[in-house]
């Protein structure tokens, strides 16, 4: 062996030590590797690419994808678990990746034979061998005998069951949790990355917030773009990431970042359009224009992007990007101010107004009025509220029909208030229809067809929508748990659960739903330590886990649920305020004891009162038992939900 031949594999087999070293931390990247063999980028680049053909980025991803192969051979654990073991932060771009390297998703490996076989990745010059069964492997290797005819029939009796099982699993298995980083190949993928304001002023980040999302608005109602959402993207903004491991983050294609400068009445945007792939600069261009020409400035940028993308605009997306929101720029700065500028409630609102009383016409305020009104007291909105966003609401669509999230809004209100659901139905597909990118549309969309119309599988198909454009947002995965346990599918529950807590580690809703999910598997005691995270999550809680505990091993689960509804029913007689508001969650308790009569006492209190997750009554599982309850019945009637079909199956 030379000596240069010898390097090269001790070269190798160090990068293999330092990889499976730290195999589980999503965090080490190229300039981690790097660091760790003592070579600059560039240098660990050239030596690897010499010895395997492929970049840093590609060898580490690959790594991690051949050791999950293993992982999932051997079965040690659910795929969403490996997937967090060989470092991939989300599992949906895990599935993406390994997808587009072996040539099928990680689910069906514990389907197909790979005794003997192995495992071809997904090169073109590899193609045909990729797809081919342990027997037909078999058949195509051996000699030509005279039983050659009876192998031939062999194989492909196993293949085409091997298929069958293959499809059957992807198409009601993997396809129920679809991957939302999956890049759609005929679309361009975008993360719009915040704005720096580079201007004298500090204060003048709200007006580079509002430039970015009006681009975005605009982008997002363009044929052919996939936009993710804001909060998944902020996430990653300021931890200076390059486009790669961004690319790695939300599967994006492309990525726009830019900055603005205010000086007294001139603007100066210069914005970046960047390939993800290979992080490399494609586009950049500045812009400069008076304050007054602001809205033909964003017009501008909007389509120049388009332009770059190689977008084709249709007249009616051509005629959305040109259109003025108002005729005056004042009372556009005051509405910026009151979207972006950190602030109370009541001086945001105060902005609202005064930007309306510059131009009455001006449809946004009104919007945001609304959406404000709504999220002030959220989760316990009271009645005056609902009533006055809907109003704010319709009047800003009255204004301008084209406002993708004023009819998510209106959608919501006739949902969750007005328990009119065709016309909530109808505002939530039309908040999709405007702006596809939406990611908020659809997660309200997916909440109505599982809980209203109990159609589970369409549910999980908005999600994914959602997930696609948003895959950090935390709801979605919690709103997917709820989905699997109407569905009773408990172990995907707690793996929706783990996700959301993933995103957002003081989810009380995720622990609750994981708390659920390991009673429905009978395992109590886990469900309890579940129960028992909560303590660091809500300040002063000790005293509250400490008498569950008690009351646990005093009386079961049972006990639990019980004190649980003691405190709550203390606590609502106390605060009549938002009394109604917890009704509904006060029933779900009782009926989950067994206590029907006490549980439709707090449905119908809840009735009465317009409690807010009311609309979710007829096939919220903890409802299950009461299903053929004349009392129960009655209220689905009088709420227009209508009754069971004789033959309902809640399971898909």
């Amino acid at each position: 062996m030379s000596d240069s031949a010898s390097m090269e594999d001790i070269l190798l087999q160090k990068l293999i030590r330092i990889l499976e070293t730290n195999l589980e931390n999503e965090k080490f990247g190229v300039k981690e590797l790097s660091k760790e063999v003592g070579l600059s980028r560039s240098q660990l680049h050239r030596k690897l690419n010499k010895l395997t053909g492929k970049s840093i980025s590609q060898y580490i991803r690959e790594f991690r994808l051949e050791k999950a192969m293993e992982m999932l051979q051997n079965n040690v654990a659910t795929v969403s678990e490996i997937s967090y073991r060989v470092g991939f932060g989300s599992p949906t771009y895990f599935n993406t990746c390994f997808k587009e390297y072996f040539g099928y998703p990680p689910g069906e490996v514990k389907f197909r034979v790979l005794d003997n076989v192995e495992v071809i990745p997904n090169r073109e010059d590899e193609k045909l061998s990729k797809h081919l069964t342990a027997a037909e492997i078999d058949y195509k290797n051996s000699s030509t005998t005279n039983n050659s005819r009876q192998k031939l029939i062999l194989g492909a009796i196993i293949a085409i069951l091997i298929i069958a099982v293959s499809v059957y699993y992807y198409n009601y298995h993997e396809t129920s949790k679809p991957l939302a980083n999956e890049v759609i190949k005929t679309e361009k993928s975008l993360a719009i990355m915040p704005f720096q304001n580079l201007s004298d002023n500090n204060d003048n980040q709200y007006f580079a917030d509002g430039i970015r999302d009006d681009i975005i608005n605009h982008l997002s109602k363009i044929q052919g773009v996939i936009l993710k959402s804001k909060q998944s993207v902020d996430k990653y903004a300021s931890d200076g990431l390059s486009g790669l491991d961004i690319r790695e983050a939300l599967g994006v294609e492309y990525i726009i970042n830019g900055s603005v400068r205010k000086s007294e009445n001139r603007i100066k945007i210069i914005v970046h359009l960047i390939n993800a792939a290979n992080d490399t600069h494609l586009w950049s261009k500045d812009f400069e224009r008076q304050f007054d020409d602001i809205f033909q400035l964003e017009s501008d940028i909007s389509k120049e992007i388009a332009n770059e993308l190689n977008l084709v605009l249709s007249p009616k997306e051509l005629q959305q990007i040109t259109n003025a929101p108002t005729e005056n720029v004042e009372a556009f700065r005051l509405y910026l101010q009151a979207k972006y500028l950190n602030g109370t409630y009541e001086v945001r609102e105060k902005k609202y107004k005064e930007s309306l009383a510059i131009d009455p016409e001006f449809a946004l305020p009104y919007s945001g009025l609304s959406e404000m009104i709504l999220n002030k007291n959220w989760p316990n909105v009271s009645q005056e509220d609902y009533i006055l966003a809907k109003e704010y609401a319709l009047k800003a669509i009255s204004l301008d029909a084209n406002l993708s999230d004023t009819h998510r809004v209106v959608g919501v209100i006739y949902m969750e208030y007005d328990w009119d659901w065709d016309r909530a139905e109808k505002e939530l597909e039309q908040a999709i229809l405007i702006d596809p990118n939406n990611a908020e549309a659809f997660y309200y969309y997916a909440w109505f067809t599982m809980n209203v119309k109990g159609d589970f599988k369409k549910s999980r198909e908005l999600l994914h929508k959602c997930q696609l454009l948003a895959p950090l947002y935390p709801f979605a995965f919690l709103l997917s748990a709820e989905n699997y346990m109407r569905t009773e599918d408990y172990d995907l529950v707690l793996e929706e659960a783990n996700m959301a807590l993933k995103n957002d580690p003081n989810s009380l809703w995720a622990v609750w739903l994981k708390f659920l999910a390991y009673i429905k598997k009978g395992y109590n005691d886990l469900a309890v330590k579940e129960l028992e995270k909560s303590r660091l999550m809500i300040p002063n809680n000790e005293n509250n886990i400490d008498a569950m505990l008690v009351a646990y091993k005093e009386e079961g689960i049972n006990g639990i649920f019980r004190m649980i509804n003691k405190m709550d029913i203390e606590r609502e007689y106390s605060e009549s305020s938002i009394f109604y508001q917890n009704a509904y969650f006060i029933a779900q308790k009782f009926a989950f004891l067994g206590e029907y009569t006490k549980a439709i006492k707090w449905l119908n209190l809840g009735f009465k009162n317009k409690s807010l997750q009311l609309f979710g009554i007829k096939y919220d599982h903890y409802f299950k038992d009461m299903r053929k309850n004349p009392d129960f019945l009655e209220l689905l009637q009088k709420m227009n939900l209508g009754d069971y079909d004789s033959d309902v199956d809640f399971k898909d």
